[in-house]
């Protein structure tokens, strides 16, 4: 009987650290991530929450139909020595911070701002979003040539 009771735990154990390996692999290998984590290039498709706010994006191949794609990154914050502004200050430095990007047709410009809690850490990452027009999809990254 205790051969038995020692099988059932033992496989138990082992079932329980491959199901923990698994999600681990599978967390490494997401393309899921919040969107002021990102990368100059990197494209996804944005829904916004209801209230507006923008958080976890997945990050696809920009050969493929998406409707946003970070177009430039600024920090507010370099140096980690600057408080954290009021929201209406937060989101006119922000939205300044996107102003210099070159642009294009297709897009409008989306400054996505840093938390609170993301300000130190972070540097005041501002995220600048290239957003399809319309609503609608692109399968060309920002900035590339297109049929008008």
């Amino acid at each position: 009987m205790r051969v038995v009771w020692w099988t059932v735990a033992a496989l138990a154990l082992f079932g329980l650290a491959g199901l923990v390996l698994a999600l681990a692999v599978g967390e490494l290998t997401s393309d899921t991530y919040d969107v002021t984590d990102l990368d100059v290039g990197d494209c996804f498709d944005l829904d916004p929450d209801d209230d507006g706010a923008v958080g976890l994006v997945d990050v696809i191949d920009c050969d493929e139909p998406h409707n946003a794609e970070v177009v430039a990154i600024a920090e507010l914050n370099p140096n980690g020595d600057q408080p954290y502004p009021a929201d209406d200050e937060l989101f006119a430095i922000a939205d300044a911070a996107c102003l210099g990007v070159p642009a294009d047709p297709r897009f409008g410009i989306l400054a996505v701002a840093p938390t609170e809690a993301t300000w130190d850490g972070r540097r005041g990452r501002v995220t600048c979003v290239g957003l399809v027009y319309g609503g609608g999809a692109t399968d060309r990254p920002y900035g590339s040539p297109f049929d008008a």
